[in-house]
């Protein structure tokens, strides 16, 4: 177990591009796999929203290591570590950018902010029937960068605009996670598919009235790294 909440840590803090993933994964999957635990990587789409403001579902991606501890023939623990972690929402009203030109120029603009963040959740899977699981747990999440990103049209011409405000956003979010997921095959070298979804349960900004939250639907895909079934050979006459 020490080996895998050093490894959590290290990938959270240390990885910051896929690149870095896939060679943890390579490095450590076939000396953590074993009859107990599972280890690989998970990437997927996610369309995220932000509560407490007029907006739209926005696109991303999520790209991170995973373990799966088997606790029993039930129980699962399943820390994840995703250091590239994207929330965020389209079709915000423009607001005041303190520069009076700028303003004039962007009036009828849409904005887009896009909030990039390192996110560690820690679920208890179980198995529902066969290989379908639900899982539930808490999720911790790191802000790294927030940017707004202006966008309007001048005589057909696409002028856009970025504002960051990353100082504007509480450093941790955090928030509860509810979902689903089943594995392909039988075979612990078979990928799983998952859905779930993300509820923030604190206040992501500090200088705006009311409450804001990170919410987002996940589609994830988990593949196993390093992992060699067990076979038997025999011969037949």
């Amino acid at each position: 177990m020490k080996k895998i909440f050093f490894l959590l840590l290290f990938s959270v803090f240390l990885c910051k591009s896929a690149s870095s993933q896939v060679l943890i994964a390579l490095l450590f999957g076939d000396k953590l796999n074993s009859d107990k635990l599972e280890f690989g990587l998970m990437a997927g789409p996610t369309m995220t929203d932000i509560t407490g403001i007029d907006s739209k579902l926005d696109p991303g991606i999520n790209f991170g290591l995973y373990f799966s501890f088997k606790l029993n023939d039930r129980f699962y623990f399943h820390p994840e570590a995703i250091p590239k972690l994207s929330f965020g929402a389209k079709g915000i009203e423009p607001y005041s950018t303190a520069d009076a030109e700028m303003d004039s120029l962007f009036t009828n603009a849409s904005v887009k902010r896009d909030i990039k963040a390192i996110g560690l959740p820690l679920l208890i899977r179980y198995r529902l029937v066969g290989r379908f699981f639900v899982e539930a747990g808490p999720q911790v999440n790191l802000t790294m960068k927030v940017k707004d990103v202006f966008e309007t049209k001048i005589n057909d011409n696409k002028l856009t605009y970025e504002n960051r405000i990353t100082d504007q956003f509480n450093r941790f979010d955090v928030g509860g996670v509810l979902g689903i997921s089943y594995k392909i095959l039988p075979s612990k070298q078979s990928i799983t598919l998952g859905l779930r979804y993300y509820g923030g349960f604190s206040d992501i900004m500090k200088t705006a009235s009311g409450r804001q939250s990170n919410s987002a639907w996940m589609l994830n895909v988990y593949i196993p790294i390093g992992v060699k079934n067990k076979t038997n050979t025999s011969k037949e006459n």
